[in-house]
């Protein structure tokens, strides 16, 4: 049996309903969800690496809170930054830092006390109509004090360093414009190859760094055959443990796309399945990493199971009720 977490939005759905759930997975499916604290839009959770708490963002209130099983929320804070849509704790569990998309900034907080200590807001627009200024979108630990930053307003990956509790901004990777990055994976184990979901242009491209520089060395789209009729963007990305496959979602068309890795990153399209409605988030199940996908599905209230078998997706008929998923793991 394994215990998952699950997030999701409050707003705009009945008063009291909780966002924030622990639900229970065997090879019969899942349990009831169990909810865990009255939080406004949990958008985004992440487990604390040193106990079996976890962290969640309050993305309406601008807010993170610490939750503890069997207790609830035992802490919360301000996120120091606006409309937090991501959360991350360094592989030391000593720092959190949120990714605030309404205000283009990040907030460093201390992971024990949830103390804010530091900011860095950023400059920048691009072609998209949604681009209107920075928009961080999530943030992702390379070690204990390195960071990329997925800027989707700015079309740019930001790189960015903690030194003495002050977050400083070290250089910018320019993405293609109108990409607008949302999320992005490193390749397990490395620190020199990422793969980069352009949320605004249906894409994902492979980052490569040589000689101390980061550069895009490839762009490909989820929508090989078009975007649909409606609003399609990408969603989600995640890689294999073993390195050998990326799967990305893309919301309106709907799909996960399977992309073979080859020995430079470099990505080809291998498989696309068709899941339930706006896949927001997919991730793996815990301790099943590279064998069970989780896919959110926003607008289907659903969050499915998919099994993984030599790099390919298949149904397995597992679906948990969940309202607005945004987040499971």
């Amino acid at each position: 049996m394994t215990t998952l977490y699950l997030g999701g939005y409050t707003s705009d759905r009945p008063e009291g309903r909780s966002g924030l759930a622990r639900v229970t997975l065997t090879e019969q499916g899942f349990g009831d969800p169990e909810p865990l604290a009255d939080l406004a839009d949990p958008s985004w959770v992440v487990r604390d690496p040193l106990s079996e708490d976890v962290y969640a963002v309050s993305e309406s209130a601008s807010r993170v809170a610490r939750v503890r099983p069997g207790e609830g929320v035992v802490a919360t804070a301000a996120a120091g930054v606006e409309g937090p849509a991501h959360l991350a704790v360094s592989p030391d569990g000593r720092w959190l830092v949120a990714s605030g998309y309404g205000s283009g900034s990040l907030g460093l907080l201390d992971a024990g006390s949830l103390e804010p200590v530091s900011s860095l807001s950023f400059t920048g627009d691009g072609p998209h109509e949604r681009q209107d200024a920075p928009h961080v979108h999530q943030s992702v630990f390379l070690d204990d004090a390195r960071l990329l930053v997925c800027d989707l307003g700015a079309d740019r990956v930001r790189e960015v360093r903690i030194e003495d509790g002050e977050l400083r901004h070290t250089g910018d990777v320019e993405m293609p414009p109108g990409a607008g990055p949302r999320h992005l994976a490193l390749a397990p184990g490395r620190d020199d190859l990422a793969w980069v979901v352009g949320e605004l242009d249906q894409s994902v491209s492979t980052l490569r760094r040589e000689d101390g520089a980061w550069e895009v060395a490839q762009t490909l789209t989820t929508t090989p055959e078009g975007p649909g009729p409606g609003e399609t963007t990408t969603g989600g990305i995640v890689v294999a443990p073993d390195g050998a496959h990326v799967y990305v979602s893309t919301r309106g068309a709907d799909t996960v796309s399977v992309l073979a890795v080859d020995v430079v990153g470099a990505l080809a399209l291998r498989q696309q399945v068709v899941v339930a409605s706006w896949p927001r988030f997919v991730g793996w199940v815990p301790g099943a990493e590279g064998r069970l996908l989780l896919v959110a599905a926003e607008r289907d209230d659903a969050v499915d199971v998919w099994a993984v078998d030599e790099g390919l997706l298949e149904e397995t008929g597992h679906s948990v009720a969940w309202s607005a998923p945004t987040w499971a793991g």
